[in-house]
């Protein structure tokens, strides 16, 4: 996650942008950044905002790889700041048009704010993205949804799968992950994708997670058979530190999971991780040391 305002991994795509093939997804993120940078009214200025960038790990190759998701996140944590995402969805889903390259779509966005108009309580679209790689769609995350009021919100937003299978997975994960639920919806001209996504988080920031902290969760997904064995062994050896002597002295890496997104979709359950990784500078480190394994 980065500010497009003074950041460097912003001026990198943005330099990236302007080398690209013009109508490229890359040209379209550049020029979006540089847009959103140089402009104290636009709308991640206005909201403080950040960006996040998700790849799709296997996806990546040298040759041929494919454009990232785009996601947009307030940079205030306060509940303020984040609604407004759905307060304001005509301005979201331009940005977010904008960064992808992609026409104005009014049945689309339509659908954007049937969603955020059905939102209620405490329930709020924390992020909202874009995977210029895949089928269109906006992505919106909605945080906060307490967990009884699930199958009434997915009523309301006319989500074409079973309530009971999406229930089923908060029920049965609700004892090792952050209470309420994250739900992922993918909204298209049409409506609501029937791909439904359940976010999991641990109670503790992901960042401050040691080895062991994620083990429950997977054993667990394993169990329910939402995760083949072999990637559960390999989520299972994932997390772990490492020490790194760079020129301004020695760096600690640390390798975790940020949360694990459950997947509703046409009568199957699987399970997919999105790996993490912090890098503390030789500053942080006697912050951090003792936590070690």
């Amino acid at each position: 996650m980065f500010p497009v305002r003074g950041s460097a991994l912003a001026a990198h795509y943005i330099r990236e942008g302007k080398a690209a093939p013009a109508g490229s997804a890359a040209a379209a993120l550049g020029a979006c950044l540089a847009r959103q940078a140089g402009d104290p009214a636009s709308f991640l200025s206005r909201k403080e905002g950040a960006v996040v960038l998700e790849y799709d790990v296997p996806d990546v190759l040298p040759e041929e790889p494919a454009p990232p998701g785009i996601f947009f996140v307030p940079g205030n944590p306060s509940e303020g700041a984040a609604r407004g995402l759905h307060d304001d969805p005509a301005a979201t889903v331009a940005a977010l048009w904008a960064a992808a390259g992609w026409c104005a779509d009014a049945a689309e966005l339509r659908q954007v704010e049937r969603v955020c108009e059905a939102l209620s309580g405490t329930s709020h679209v924390g992020q909202a993205g874009v995977m210029p790689g895949r089928q269109r769609a906006v992505r919106l995350v909605v945080h906060r949804i307490d967990a009884a009021e699930l199958p009434g919100l997915l009523e309301r937003l006319r989500w074409p799968g079973s309530s009971a299978a999406a229930m089923s997975v908060v029920r049965d994960t609700s004892d090792l992950t952050r209470p309420g639920a994250v739900l992922s919806l993918d909204v298209t001209a049409c409506g609501i994708s029937p791909r439904l996504g359940l976010e999991l988080f641990r109670p503790v920031e992901w960042s401050r997670i040691d080895r062991a902290g994620w083990l429950p969760v997977i054993d667990r997904l394993a169990d329910k058979a939402w995760c083949l064995p072999a990637k559960a062994e390999g989520l299972r050896a994932w997390p772990r530190s490492t020490r790194l002597i760079g020129p301004g002295g020695v760096y600690r890496i640390h390798r975790t999971i940020n949360h694990i997104k459950v997947v509703v979709a046409q009568g199957r359950i699987v399970a997919k991780a999105y790996a993490a990784m912090v890098v503390r500078p030789p500053r942080e480190l006697t912050a951090v040391w003792q936590t070690e394994e």
